[in-house]
């Protein structure tokens, strides 16, 4: 498995604002979270198959930690607690929701 720890930037964001449409958050959320997530700041520490990802915006940070192929609680943009999973078996790295 390659190695994902240190810090990274993204490269850009395409449909955000629509995926967010989509999962029911309200127009002012959409536009707070669009503008904070235009330029994130991203640390992941990997030890194994077990990640920490710290994700820092302007607007607020948040940690997750998760090992790859088991559920963890999680919570969205919009403060909907959910189950997430992410599965590395595929030729993409997916996480299912």
């Amino acid at each position: 498995m390659s190695k994902f720890s240190g810090t990274w930037k993204m490269k850009r964001s395409e449909n955000f604002d629509e995926l967010l449409k989509v999962l029911g958050v309200n127009a002012m959320l959409r536009k707070v979270a669009v503008a904070a997530a235009s330029n994130p700041h991203v640390e992941i520490r990997q030890e194994g198959e077990t990640f920490y990802i710290k994700t820092s915006t302007s607007v607020r940070t948040t940690e997750i930690h998760f090992t790859i192929g088991e559920e963890y609680n999680e919570e969205t943009v919009d403060g909907r607690k959910c189950r997430g999973r992410w599965d590395f078996s595929l030729p993409i790295v997916l996480e299912v929701e």
